[in-house]
């Protein structure tokens, strides 16, 4: 017999998944469902969800779905194949701040589902022009976040905007009549403002200003990122793990990264045994309907790995590590670029011109194709190669974990290692404190008013220029529990519920066997 089947559990069950064993009690995760082919009415009850949504403003704005019960009972938002255009009804960025929700793409597969917007940082709504933050297709402040199979992109070609015979796209996606610019602008694919935000089998495309981590601790699992100048940057601390990043070309002389990690933040982008690739983007049909991207890709030793936006921050550092990366020949033999002249000048009263004091970029066992070693006899000296007992230190746990004294910043090393000993400080308002410690000296002062870092200690808090009030989460994290949580389109058992087996089928409802 089968049946549909839709109903609310009110008492405790034990969930059987993926050989994981959990216990759900009468505040169960809510099932809604995204599909730009739904008719009725946004928010009701439908087909077996709790509620069903025509768009993606609608579930994630003002009124749609609230924060979910806890983090291991996110509120799960299924979303069905589309392209989805954040800007089409409010012509400004999307902004979400609900806690414990995961966004699932419904068939398995990033490229199904797509969360874009012609959104830039130099457009203007009628108002002001909306900045880097304002361009972002999807901003997501909640903590316990998840997200899997969905791709975010910002789909204006930004290098192209100041194309003589181009205008820029209008924020609803109309290449006719767009305002004309005369410059390059930044174009958010994906702000991330909260903690405990978790991506797998995630896209990310765009050009300049990509993925935006601003704050918090983000985990990128099986992902990949494209664009072409700055493209993954911040002062979140953020881990790429066997992923692939793409350089595309259209920016020549582009970077990766461009980290802002607060001095006092042991970590900020991560990438762990993952691949960087240099692919063209020409003709993609979510970056490049114009046939406008460069059809080559980048030309060997023309790209960077990152530069220090963090120089010209407030308290703002650098960090960006890379270890057992496949590195294509697109990357310059110096590896990393300092972020302007300045920076580089000894009468800069911040640095004495040395960007090691604001920039921690190290790298360990760089290869061609997963074998061959990558020559980094050329690179700048101020970056490091690892040891390997140093390598061995960035595990997922060790970068996401925490001592109580030490907030989520990470674990202070005050005898420092071999290389450097006694450079390691204990003290988070000291700014030699860093993880691991054989970073060194790191200068006080920054570019934007000559600013000092400072915190009360021992008591934890919040790095001064911090301000978003969710983040108060405290203690380890352990991303991929997270994501366990989180059910992948598809069927899964349900047990102790008498003689009845029940399938719950993600793509649409439960139903009875």
């Amino acid at each position: 017999m089968r049946a549909s089947l839709s109903f609310r559990l009110t008492f405790c069950v034990s969930v059987v998944w993926v050989g994981l064993t959990l216990t759900a009690t009468s505040a169960r995760a809510g099932k809604y469902l995204i599909d730009a082919s739904y008719a009725g009415v946004n928010g009701a009850a439908y087909n077996g969800y709790d509620g069903a949504y025509n768009s993606v403003v609608a579930a994630l704005g003002s009124g749609g779905v609230n924060s979910g019960a806890s983090a291991v009972n996110p509120n799960l938002i299924y979303m069905a194949a589309g392209t989805y255009n954040t800007a089409n009804t409010t012509l400004a960025s999307l902004s979400n701040s609900k806690n414990n929700i995961a966004l699932i793409g419904l068939t398995g597969n990033a490229d199904d589902v797509v969360i874009t917007s012609t959104l830039d940082s130099s457009w203007n709504n009628g108002t002001a022009t909306l900045g880097t933050t304002g361009s972002a297709t999807l901003q997501l402040k909640g903590n316990n976040v998840s997200a899997l199979n969905i791709t975010f992109a910002n789909s204006t070609d930004t290098p192209y905007i100041a194309n003589v015979s181009h205008q820029a796209v209008s924020p609803t996606g109309n290449y006719a009549t767009g305002q004309t610019q005369s410059s390059n602008s930044p174009a958010v694919a994906l702000l991330l403002q909260g903690d405990q935000q978790a991506f797998q089998n995630c896209k990310f495309l765009g050009y300049q200003d990509t993925l935006y981590t601003k704050g918090g601790r983000a985990y990128f699992k099986n992902c990949y990122v494209s664009g072409d100048i700055d493209f993954i940057f911040a002062n979140g601390t953020s881990v790429f793990d066997h992923s692939t990043i793409n350089l595309d070309g259209d920016h020549s002389g582009g970077t990766i990264t461009a980290a802002s990690t607060d001095k006092r933040q042991s970590n900020g982008l991560v990438f762990l045994n993952s691949t960087i690739t240099a692919n063209s983007v020409h003709g993609n049909t979510v970056l490049d309907s114009q046939n406008a991207a460069n059809v080559n890709g980048p030309a060997a030793n023309s790209m960077y790995l990152g530069r220090p936006w963090g120089w010209q921050q407030v308290g703002g550092d650098a960090s960006s590590v890379f270890i057992n990366t496949i590195m294509p020949s697109a990357i310059k033999n110096l590896g990393w670029l300092n972020w302007n002249s300045n920076e580089l000048n000894a009468a800069n009263g911040k640095n004495g011109g040395d960007p090691s004091k604001d920039s921690r970029y190290a790298e360990y066992n760089s290869t061609t194709d997963g074998t061959t070693p990558v020559d980094v006899s050329g690179r700048v000296a101020w970056s490091h190669q690892l040891t390997a007992s140093q390598a061995a230190a960035y595990t997922v746990a060790n970068l996401f974990s925490t001592e109580a004294q030490y907030p989520w910043y990470g674990n202070g090393y005050p005898a420092g290692d071999a290389n450097n000993p006694g450079t390691g400080s204990a003290n988070p308002s000291d700014p030699n404190y860093s993880w691991p410690a054989f970073w060194g000296d790191r200068n006080s002062n920054n570019d934007t008013a000559n600013a000092t870092v400072s915190q009360t200690y021992p008591t934890p808090g919040n790095p001064a220029g911090y301000t978003n009030p969710n983040w108060t989460l405290a203690g380890s994290w352990d991303p991929l529990a997270q994501l366990a949580t989180v059910p992948e389109p598809g069927t899964f058992v349900l047990f102790g519920l008498g003689s009845a087996a029940l399938l719950w089928n993600g793509r649409r409802k439960l139903r009875v066997s």
